[in-house]
C-alpha cells in the first residue's frame, strides 16, 4: 500500500473509531441517544452563574453510556436527572475537598435520581470533575464518578423527579 493510502486509513479509523466526539451543553436540555450517547458532554454554562438541568432519555436497558464533564465551573447547579419517576440512579461518586486532604465516597439511594453539582459541597469545583451514567436496564442508569467539592462535601444524589 502507498503512504497516502495508510494514512487516509489510519485517519479513517480514527475519525470513525478512536475520537471521542465532543458535545458542550451550555443550558438545560434534554439527552438523546443519537446526539449524545457515546460522547464527551462538556458542562458549559457560559459565565457558570446560571441553572443548567440535563434530562436524560428514558432508561431502556441500551448501554447508552453519558460521560459528563465540567469544563465551566456553575455555582447555579448543574442537574442531570432521569425523564420520569420510575428511572433511577445506582452507583456512587468520589468526592475530594479542594483545599484538605479529604475523601468522601457517596452511594445513591434506592429513590436517587437526580444528580446536582452546586459547585461547592456537592461538587463540580473543578473542571475536570467526571460523572458517567450508562444506561443499564429498564428504569435503571448506573453512575460512577470524581468530584471535587469546597467546604463540607455533601451527597450530590437525590429523589427530585416525580
Amino acid at each position: 500500500m502507498s503512504n497516502a493510502r495508510n494514512l487516509a486509513d489510519l485517519l479513517a479509523r480514527n475519525v470513525t473509531g478512536n475520537i471521542t466526539p465532543i458535545v458542550t451543553l451550555t443550558a438545560t436540555g434534554s439527552i438523546t441517544v443519537a446526539t449524545h450517547a457515546g460522547k464527551t458532554l462538556l458542562m458549559g454554562e457560559v459565565g457558570g452563574n446560571a441553572a443548567a438541568t440535563f434530562t436524560l432519555p428514558a432508561a431502556t436497558g441500551s448501554g447508552a453510556e453519558y460521560r459528563f464533564i465540567v469544563s465551566v465551573v456553575n455555582t447555579s447547579n448543574y442537574k442531570i436527572q432521569v425523564a420520569n419517576g420510575d428511572d433511577t440512579i445506582d452507583g456512587s461518586v468520589i468526592l475530594h475537598q479542594d483545599s484538605a486532604a479529604t475523601v468522601q465516597t457517596f452511594n445513591t439511594v434506592a429513590a436517587s435520581d437526580t444528580i446536582t453539582l452546586d459547585g461547592t459541597t456537592t461538587g463540580g469545583v473543578s473542571i475536570g470533575d467526571e460523572l458517567t451514567l450508562v444506561d443499564m436496564a429498564t428504569n435503571q442508569y448506573s453512575v460512577k464518578g470524581v468530584l471535587t467539592a469546597s467546604g463540607t462535601e455533601a451527597t450530590p444524589f437525590s429523589a427530585a423527579v416525580s
